[in-house]
């Protein structure tokens, strides 16, 4: 599944854009964003392959130019180095520093010719992607963002209380999610869920009872174990990896 993410203040323009992409049909995930701020937490929690950023989001500040500076930013990040913006423009000519400086794939004019904004998203999402590992986690936590990186995550505990993210330098505790919505935001194979509700790094193991169905993890004494629905799934992972 590609991910594409939209960046615009205009509701009628970004909801334009969502029906364009939708129809056509492909595997396709769409996240939105009014401003700068709000694009660089979704650029930051997930893997983008494609940027659609409107240039001007503040109609009210004359000279606005939010969204090329939001490219910038972007550009300086390592794994979106060379993912696919198009910008949304009004301005007549924004092409000179988009092509030059920011490596930009293609930029519509509004009014939307839909048929060739089609073909240009199209088109964008046959780049293949240049995802790689990360080597950092980002947990939200009343509107803050903490960054922690995967090396010292051991293992987060998910129930309906919440969450406790156990890392080798203190404790982090969130709010209950899903465990498949927390497998996803993890977004790394460095993790593996081991019964419904422990998710751990799989570079702690140390030892694993399939009898007894426990593990045992580095540095810690008690042993976590496994759910037997998850066996089977959690050993193939393991022994795979």
């Amino acid at each position: 599944m590609k991910t594409i993410l939209i960046v615009e203040d205009n509701l009628r323009s970004k909801e334009m854009l969502v029906k364009i992409i939708n129809d056509l049909k492909m595997d396709v995930e769409i996240s939105t964003a009014s401003t700068r701020e709000e694009a660089a937490v979704l650029a930051m929690e997930n893997d983008i392959d494609l940027f659609m950023l409107d240039i001007i989001l503040n109609v009210s500040n004359p000279g606005d130019v939010s969204g090329m500076q939001f490219a910038e930013y972007i550009r300086t990040i390592p794994k979106y180095k060379f993912t696919p913006i198009i910008f949304i423009t009004a301005l007549e000519d924004p092409a000179l520093h988009a092509y030059s400086e920011l490596h930009c794939y293609y930029y519509v004019e509004k009014p939307y010719d839909a048929k060739k904004v089609a073909e240009v998203i199209s088109e964008a999402l046959e780049f293949p992607s240049a995802k790689k590992e990360q080597n950092n986690i980002f947990f939200r936590k009343d509107g803050i963002l903490y960054k922690k990186e995967i090396s010292e995550i051991i293992y987060i505990e998910n129930t309906r209380a919440g969450q406790t993210v156990h890392c080798t330098n203190g404790n982090l505790k969130l709010s209950y999610k899903p465990s498949k919505v927390i497998m996803k935001e993890l977004g790394s194979d460095r993790f593996v869920q081991c019964s419904r509700y422990i998710i751990l790094n799989k570079d702690y193991i140390d030892k694993i009872d399939t009898v007894n169905r426990y593990i045992q993890l580095k540095g810690l004494k008690e042993p976590i174990e496994f759910g037997d629905a998850y066996k089977k799934k959690f050993l193939k992972e393991v022994v795979d990896d």
